[in-house]
């Protein structure tokens, strides 16, 4: 288990950035106690974190992870299966790989199929991968939502993490109940992509944002 947060803005990061980041995923430390990774790109506006539980590849598996030329960064929070075939498979294609990690895998996978990487993964995992050239984030969910991912879009942001709590530590996302989210609370129904917070959705397992 590890956590991931982060968020993309409009405008260029605020020098309080790295502490509104670093707030969001100290939430999440007990998911990932072994360290924290973070990638940051100011004119972008972009903000990504990473609290990580040492599983695979102790040594060298610190997210975020990048492609050959850091034009795509990665940060997963789960696990690939069956990941040792498909890098092996990769390798032999030409890809080259700079850690022993599973989540690695989707990065030459998402270079070599685009958005129809997500066909070649199994496993229970949450990610958001950043592609810098095409200037798009993608959060991913596995197909029975075993691992949980939560987001906001606010006017000018989106927000999303592993848990809600990490949301709520931006100044930017409300923090309020939702009338139909608590009613569903009560009533013992989960209604997949909603939460009890207003504002705060649950990306669906087997999704795509």
């Amino acid at each position: 288990m590890c956590g991931i947060t982060g968020f993309w803005q409009l405008e260029p990061l605020h020098i309080r950035a790295k502490h509104q980041l670093q707030d969001m995923i100290y939430r999440l430390k007990h998911r990932g106690p072994d360290g924290f990774g973070y990638h940051m790109d100011q004119k972008k506006g972009l903000a990504m974190a990473h609290a990580r539980l040492s599983i695979i590849d102790l040594d060298t598996g610190q997210q975020p992870l990048y492609n050959g030329d850091h034009s795509q960064a990665i940060t997963v929070n789960g696990e690939f299966y069956d990941y040792k075939r498909i890098r092996t498979g990769l390798r032999l294609e030409g890809f080259s790989f700079s850690s022993k990690s599973d989540s690695e895998i989707a990065l030459p996978l998402y270079e070599k199929y685009g958005l129809e990487f997500v066909e070649h993964l199994q496993g229970e995992f949450a990610f958001a991968l950043f592609d810098h050239k095409a200037q798009q984030l993608i959060l991913v969910r596995d197909r029975f939502g075993i691992k949980p991912l939560f987001y906001h879009v606010g006017p000018n942001r989106i927000c999303y993490g592993s848990e809600i709590k990490a949301l709520f530590a931006h100044p930017e996302v409300p923090r309020r109940f939702s009338n139909t989210g608590v009613l569903q609370q009560l009533m013992h129904t989960m209604v997949p992509g909603d939460t009890a917070f207003d504002q705060i959705h649950a990306l669906k397992p087997g999704h795509m944002l």
